[in-house]
């Protein structure tokens, strides 16, 4: 019965966060011109946002209302709205610097700031890193189902901040590396796909993930 349930948790989990790799080809970014910047009203959950079309990731929630998911692109620091010029095939981010975010209906099976520890640690390895930041590194064990991954935490267990990451490839395949994390704010799970050049600021990271959602909450 306990694998059962745990299988269940890893399959809720990964269906959630949608795996890493789709970062590698990253679609969705459509030409929009300045001209056409608009308010749209959306809805996710029944949970209201306001929100300036220039930060919508793609053309099919520019008209609003109840929502999946909304999917936003903006720049670290100031958050601003991310660029809108199509990427190359193969391209994911036009800087490192861009941050996506996502607004999602509330994961009922492990809540995000509960995953380091009920989710995720055992399928770690026993090593661990410190890292800029403050943040502890460990690496999935192979065979695991995030194998190929790093899981980077704020002490003690991860429930402040946690990012998973791909492990850097060597030699460099030409593909953007890329790091997942999420949290709940407002009854809502908030997911961040951002660089990995981001991870020592990743306090100033979410802080400024967790404005920019409180501003366009109406």
């Amino acid at each position: 019965m306990r694998s059962l349930q745990i299988a269940g948790l890893l399959l809720i989990s990964a269906a959630a966060l949608g795996g890493l790799g789709v970062w590698t080809t990253y679609p969705g970014y459509w030409p929009f011109a300045a001209a056409d910047r608009a308010q749209v009203a959306a809805s996710v959950s029944g949970n209201q946002f306001h929100i300036d079309s220039l930060y919508l990731r793609t053309p099919d929630q520019m008209r609003g209302g109840d929502l999946r998911q909304i999917d936003l692109v903006a720049h670290f620091p100031d958050f601003r709205p991310g660029s809108r010029q199509t990427p190359r095939p193969g391209q994911a981010m036009q800087s490192p610097q861009e941050v996506v975010v996502t607004i999602l209906p509330p994961d009922g099976a492990v809540e995000p700031a509960e995953r380091p520890s009920k989710l995720y640690a055992r399928f770690l390895e026993p090593d661990a890193w410190s890292h800029p930041g403050g943040l502890v590194m460990r690496r999935f064990e192979d065979g695991s189902p995030y194998e190929r991954e790093e899981l980077y935490i704020a002490p003690p267990e991860g429930r402040t901040f946690y990012a998973r990451c791909m492990r850097p490839i060597q030699p460099p395949d030409g593909l953007p590396e890329s790091c997942i994390s999420e949290f709940r704010q407002g009854g809502l799970d908030i997911r961040v796909r951002f660089s990995p050049e981001l991870l020592p600021q990743w306090s100033q990271l979410t802080e400024g993930v967790k404005g920019l959602v409180r501003s366009l909450a109406r």
